[in-house]
């Protein structure tokens, strides 16, 4: 039966080893369209290589889960003989008793072997609908895979497929920090401002803190700084509307909301107003950080609007936005290679301005 058998062996093979190619393919050119796709849709370009390692990689899975499902062996394809043959059990019973010897099993088999010589080779190709259903699914699968490709490649050289740049990450420097948490220790220990306006700017100034730390764009810290500055408004009004608060007590608390505003717009290069005196008369507090905003003892100081002094053009508008940016900037990298300190600067430009007022009411005199 040997011969026969295995000219029924080899075309049962042939058709399971052709399903598996099928299946294979199908995966990987199934893989490859929503790798495309996927990417088509979020703008990403891989190179060719890559699309290829994925076409393998998806071969290499559907073949397997095919040779997994369609595999069989000696036993099974026996039993298939007899059914689709109508062989009534004789390859069945020659394949258990194969390796058993005697007159009546030799006879047997014997039978077997010329029962399959004598069959005409009809035997169906197995599963033969799902041999369609795999060669439908990879000519679509090879349909589409230029279709998307060429569109992918469209979209990429056309302003339409073209992502638009992500806003850059916004780095706090060093003196930010410094700055900012030094800002928070300032409004914590506070004289002035009662105890519902100090904890409420406390609040947004360690709530945009906790932002800080975990990364901003350039526009996105604008943003933040910005609802900060409208929390910081919103405490102090819903303190000073507290009953019991004296008017004194209120101007306070706009006192500190006005010098806190205009001191964090400073530290993070933002527009301000101007600023103002915390402390309400002519001499500077002493648990007041001294800033470019604040009095110097000549009375209320505006930077905006007034001057200041560069080397190379003499004196110039605080409203040449370019020489102040280049100013600042220089300040900054001195303070972090150390040649100047903070409060060294601060006082300065406290200094400058002071005697700067001191000129102006001394001509106007």
């Amino acid at each position: 039966m040997n011969e026969s058998f295995d000219k029924f062996k080899k075309r049962i093979w042939l058709g399971i080893i052709v399903k598996c190619v099928l299946a294979a393919l199908c995966c990987a050119f199934l893989i490859v369209n929503i790798v495309l796709f996927s990417c088509l849709l979020n703008g990403v370009h891989l190179l060719w290589v890559w699309y290829l390692l994925i076409a393998l990689a998806g071969f290499a899975v559907g073949g397997g889960v095919a040779f997994l499902c369609f595999r069989t062996d000696d036993g099974k394809i026996a039993k298939r003989l007899d059914a689709e043959l109508s062989l009534s059990e004789r390859v069945q019973t020659a394949y258990v008793y194969r390796d058993s010897g005697g007159v009546m099993l030799d006879l047997q088999r014997s039978d077997a072997e010329t029962a399959l010589s004598n069959t005409p080779n009809k035997l169906g190709f197995g599963n033969f609908i799902v041999t369609i259903i795999l060669a439908v699914a990879l000519a679509i699968g090879v349909g589409a895979l230029p279709v998307i490709a060429v569109y992918a490649d469209t979209s990429k050289n056309t302003p339409s497929g073209t992502v638009p740049p992500k806003d850059p990450p916004r780095d706090v420097t060093d003196w930010e920090w410094q700055a900012l948490d030094e800002l928070i220790e300032y409004v914590r220990s506070s004289k002035k401002a009662d105890e519902a306006a100090k904890s409420g700017m406390v609040t947004a100034l360690t709530g945009l803190r906790n932002i800080l730390l975990g990364g901003v764009s350039q526009n996105s810290l604008t943003v933040f700084v910005r609802n900060t500055v409208t929390e910081i408004r919103n405490a102090v009004t819903a303190a000073n509307e507290h009953d019991g608060v004296t008017d004194e007590q209120k101007q306070n608390n706009s006192d500190e909301e006005e010098y806190v505003i205009n001191r964090l717009n400073e530290i993070f290069g933002l527009s301000q107003s101007g600023g103002s005196d915390p402390s309400g008369g002519g001499e500077q507090n002493p648990e007041q950080p001294v800033s470019p905003g604040n009095n110097t003892g000549t009375g209320e100081l505006i930077i905006n609007g007034l001057p200041f002094f560069d080397p190379e053009l003499g004196y110039v508008s605080s409203g040449d936005t370019e020489t102040r940016d280049k100013y600042y900037a220089i300040i900054q990298q001195a303070m972090l290679e150390g040649t100047i300190s903070r409060s060294e600067w601060e006082l300065i430009v406290a200094k400058y301005f002071s005697d700067f007022k001191e000129s102006e009411n001394n001509e106007e005199n």
